[in-house]
């Protein structure tokens, strides 16, 4: 079963509205990430944590994902590093009171993202499984999942890269991919069937994007639908969230909310 889940932030940055608005729209679950009375996932308190189990509880919605910024750093940068080692054990912190299993994250930005232009993966490969494999043990330590995007200005703009480096950090159960459908086709990735061979079997989450209508009926300008996606992911055993971003407006968000939840109502 797919849910249907929505950045709240991008819908307003007070939680409780975000959270009202977005359950009247028809999504269940939320994708956190910042809009926390001021603070991010990333630096989220106790106290942050009590309110939005409060508000939470209040509209019958749940934290479905972790939508952490871990990652997204410089493979230059040893002390941005670092910091970014700390917000991952926050984000554990605030995953485990909330029972969230999946930790949105990255794997360094693309040297080359200014330029537009991919990196040669094979050069950084070592430095990334060096870097991230604490991340990754941790995540298993604490029975988690740390879920790659598909984003161009990271390491991983294609499940391709994103399979390449989820086999340099070794696998196992506690490594997935986060499918953001719409970059990896402007990564120069056909959705389907090319790039979801990639990673068939271990994608733990899905972003949802409109095309130039502002709609979901094609991922981007390619020809490849969201049905055709979603339904290729139910079929294979997929359970999860399918999260609404970037739609431009909160009010075009909630219109991605409500499209979405129409469209998982009538396929499931």
């Amino acid at each position: 079963m797919i849910e249907t889940c929505v950045f709240a932030d991008e819908v307003s940055k007070d939680f409780d509205e975000a959270v009202r608005l977005s359950v009247e729209a028809g999504a269940t679950a939320i994708e956190l990430r910042g809009g926390i009375w001021g603070r991010s996932v990333r630096n989220a308190t106790d106290d942050d944590i009590a309110r939005m189990k409060e508000v939470l509880d209040k509209y019958g919605a749940r934290i479905g994902v972790i939508g952490s910024p871990v990652g997204k750093c410089s493979h230059e940068d040893e002390d941005e590093y670092q910091r970014h080692l700390l917000f991952f054990e926050n984000v554990v912190k605030v995953a485990h009171a909330m029972d969230v299993k999946v930790i949105r994250g990255f794997a360094f930005w693309n040297p080359l993202r200014k330029e537009r232009r991919r990196p040669n993966l094979d050069e950084y490969l070592p430095l990334i499984a060096e870097k991230f494999t604490p991340i990754v043990r941790r995540a298993e330590e604490e029975g988690l999942i740390y879920a790659l995007e598909t984003e161009t200005s990271t390491m991983t703009g294609t499940l391709e890269e994103t399979r390449r480096v989820i086999d340099a950090l070794g696998g196992g159960p506690a490594l997935a991919s986060c499918w953001d459908v719409n970059n990896g086709y402007r990564g120069g990735e056909q959705p389907l069937p090319d790039g979801y061979a990639q990673v068939r079997g271990i994608v733990s989450h899905v972003h949802v994007k409109p095309n130039a209508d502002k709609n979901m009926e094609t991922v981007s300008d390619s020809s490849t639908t969201y049905e055709e996606v979603l339904n290729t992911l139910i079929a294979d055993g997929y359970s999860g969230c399918a999260s609404i971003e970037h739609w431009g407006s909160p009010e075009l968000m909630l219109a991605g909310v409500r499209q979405l939840s129409a469209l998982l109502g009538r396929i499931q």
